[in-house]
């Protein structure tokens, strides 16, 4: 009896054990996990592309694979922005949980599929602007919050779109037509612009040519030529009846030429209007101008709350989630503190926090600059997606940069994820030409006044994550109460030893060792104020600390090999660097001049 309840128990622990190893086999054929064969598939357009490098293994919530979260063991998240992707979204929005994807400022290209409760049910947020997509916009998700669709190529109507709980919507520069209708009229006209075939609210109204053509024309010739010839008592053209005729015919063809006439004008006048507000977006605007194009879209930018300003980019921010978000402290100045801040969405972004000693109370000419520093838009300049200046709280809200700063690579500071890293003389050029290009688009961008850095120094040129120089905080420190009387005397040096001026620059702390002469003297400092000469001077600091600096690796000819040039390209940096150093603001070049000047050893 006993053997038979022993064979038994260990035929059940067969049974057991077979049943687990073919779980097993099905999980393993099947990827291991639910989403991978989504990601995997996505992967496979871009299979040399760096932000994908970290999705290898069988579970991608393992914490490892860069820009996927996880919730409870599944994929409700995909963060891929700037990744220089290419192919298809499908296989993404095929992810059974999703509920946010964040795909711009790629080249992505295809078809956006069909989205409805039935293929998408957890989907909150879609942002795939600023890509190649084409086909139409049929979403049907009730619970929709961020539509993010503009500058692609979607084409057709409206009409399968039904967002109702929408917040954050936009579809400008496609090639939509069709009439706005529905829920949908009661966002801004810069949701929507850029489409020459809508029409309707916000837009302006629809109208139907064709109708009103017909309803004005009335009888044909022909119609009036058999009525005519009809009519007559003998079966022939009376005098009366060829009158009536001529009469007629010319009667409508007078009609027809007015309306063809209405037509074009309303063409013309359509078209003239269009390029007006596409030159008008692109002009140069004085700070009162600005404030006039603003007023129109107050109501759009302070509907996130709480005095919190939000720009491109930056519309699904909410000052709650913002102080509410887990925090890490990148770095902190005189200027403030810098905050790396994960939203509860996923979505990771840089706050500063501005010190309520240089920046005591709230200012309009700050506000005005900051909506206008919000419309800077360059790949080597930090992108400012929303701040906020209001009930004690003065936040500016960045793109995060994972590669740490200019400052960290040259002596390994906090402050990023760059600190210890050597630097070729290949990696030094590149970083110093991508900033004098952030530099030079701030400089140059339409305004008035012309725009001013202010701060130029290591820590404020930040690393993308391709390893890109990026400016940052452009303009801030303009503002501050208090910079001023801090700023010391830098060290005068003759104007042949560049290697003591760039240790001037390295010793000197914080901004005071990159400061212009006429900043610091002793005389003008009380009512001196940055300029973009002295922004020149700055820049001319950084780069002869960059080029003198000994942490050279050896991969293109060390720290003074100069790569190909070997010493005399190094020199030629250095006399870039003494050119825009010179103590004279009059003397210094322009930074257009100076990127000029770099491009001849690119």
């Amino acid at each position: 009896m006993a053997d038979s309840h022993h064979c038994c128990w260990f035929l059940l622990l067969l049974l057991l054990l077979a049943a687990w190893c073919v779980r097993g086999e099905a999980e393993v054929a099947n990827g291991g996990h639910q989403d991978l064969p989504p990601l995997l598939s996505f992967k496979s357009y871009n299979p040399a592309a760096a932000a994908l490098e970290s999705w290898v293994g069988g579970d991608p919530c393992s914490g490892a694979w860069i820009g996927v979260r996880c919730s409870r063991g599944r994929v409700v998240g995909v963060f891929l922005d700037n990744a220089s992707l290419v192919g298809g979204v499908a296989p993404l929005l095929g992810l059974a949980r999703l509920g946010v994807l964040a795909v711009r400022r790629n080249s992505l290209s295809g078809r956006l599929p069909p989205l409805d409760n039935s293929t998408s049910p957890r989907l909150r947020h879609l942002l795939v602007s600023h890509n190649q997509l084409t086909g139409g916009l049929r979403v049907s998700l009730p619970s929709l919050v961020t539509l993010r669709a503009e500058h692609n190529g979607f084409h057709g109507d409206l009409r399968a779109l039904s967002v109702p709980m929408v917040r954050s919507f936009n579809v400008s520069r496609n090639m939509l037509d069709g009439e706005i209708s529905g829920d949908l009229s009661r966002f801004p006209s810069s949701s929507f612009g850029g489409n020459l075939g809508l029409c309707g609210l916000p837009l302006p109204r629809c109208v139907h040519a064709y109708n009103a053509l017909g309803d004005s024309v009335g009888q044909s010739p022909s119609a009036a030529m058999e009525e005519a010839s009809s009519g007559g008592s003998n079966g022939g053209l009376s005098k009366l009846s060829v009158t009536a005729l001529m009469a007629t015919g010319i009667g409508n063809a007078a009609l027809m030429v007015i309306s063809v006439a209405i037509s074009v004008a309303m063409f013309v006048y359509m078209r003239r209007k269009l390029r007006s507000w596409k030159g008008a977006s692109d002009a140069a605007l004085s700070f009162e101008e600005e404030d006039k194009v603003r007023n129109r879209e107050e109501k759009g930018q302070k509907s996130n709350g709480g005095g919190l300003v939000c720009f491109d980019g930056g519309e699904e921010l909410r000052l709650e989630s913002l102080l509410k978000a887990s925090a890490e402290v990148l770095g902190k100045g005189v200027s403030g503190s810098t905050y790396k801040a994960v939203l509860e969405d996923g979505i990771v972004v840089a706050v500063k926090r501005l010190s309520a000693l240089q920046f005591p109370g709230r200012s309009k000419a700050f506000d005005r600059h900051m909506r206008l520093a919000g419309r800077l838009r360059h790949r080597h300049v930090v992108s400012l997606r929303g701040y906020c200046n209001s009930n004690g709280e003065r936040l500016l809200v960045y793109d995060y940069l994972p590669n740490g700063s200019l400052q960290s690579l040259l002596h390994g500071s906090n402050g990023g994820g760059g600190g210890g890293r050597s630097l070729d003389w290949a990696a030094r050029k590149a970083i110093l030409f991508g900033a004098a290009q952030g530099l030079n688009y701030i400089h140059t961008f339409p305004a008035r006044p012309a725009l001013v850095h202010a701060n130029v120094k290591p820590s404020n040129i930040l690393l993308d994550e391709h390893g890109a120089a990026c400016v940052s905080e452009c303009g801030v420190m303009r503002y501050a109460a208090n910079i001023q009387q801090s700023i010391p005397q830098p060290p005068r040096c003759p104007p042949g030893l560049f290697l003591d001026r760039a240790a001037a620059a390295a010793g000197g702390g914080g901004w005071h060792g990159y400061a212009a002469p006429e900043l610091a003297s002793g005389a003008g400092a009380a009512g001196a104020r940055a300029t973009q000469e002295s922004d020149v001077y700055s820049f001319g600091m950084v780069l002869l600390e960059v080029v003198t600096a000994d942490n050279a690796g050896d991969g293109n000819g060390g720290g003074g090999g100069g790569g190909d040039g070997g010493e005399d390209e190094t020199m030629g940096w250095v006399k870039i660097g003494m050119l825009c150093t010179a103590e004279a603001p009059e003397e210094r070049p322009r930074m257009a001049q100076v990127l000029a000047m770099m491009g001849e050893f690119m």
